[in-house]
């Protein structure tokens, strides 16, 4: 497949809510970076993600369910800038918002997986106890 492939439903008519994006477009649309998307992707926070090719494609409004995307993002793929439209100050708290919620998730990914390796490793030691006796 072909960097320059066009993304199958990249429609530019379609309405932003059931466009698919790939991961860098979508860090951009929520401000936070391509490993957050990706991290959300395999905890499954975006679950109409597709592989197209070598690239994965996540649906915006999947960005929307997992409170990773930036209220002004939804009208085009840059992101804007902080503050920026109507709603001022509102519409930056509401980015922050976003951004910090985004930040919770990661840290309840990271957490869950830590709890799922110290369980692994309790019962590592506990086999290995078993054997020893």
């Amino acid at each position: 497949m072909d960097r320059h492939t066009a993304i199958p439903t990249a429609d530019p008519g379609q309405p932003a809510a059931g466009r698919l994006v790939d991961q860098r477009q979508a860090a951009s649309l929520a401000g936070c970076s391509r490993d957050t998307i990706v991290r959300a992707r395999r905890a499954g926070r975006l679950p109409h993600s597709r592989l197209y090719g070598q690239r994965w494609l996540v649906a915006v409004d999947d960005l929307a369910a997992a409170g990773l995307l930036r209220p002004e993002g939804t009208g085009g793929d840059a992101a804007p800038e902080a503050g920026a439209g109507h709603g001022g100050e509102g519409s930056a708290a509401a980015v922050e918002l976003a951004r910090a919620e985004a930040r919770l998730g990661a840290l309840e990914d990271l957490l869950a997986r830590q709890d799922d390796e110290l369980a692994f490793l309790r019962q590592l030691a506990a086999d290995h106890l078993r054997r020893a006796s």
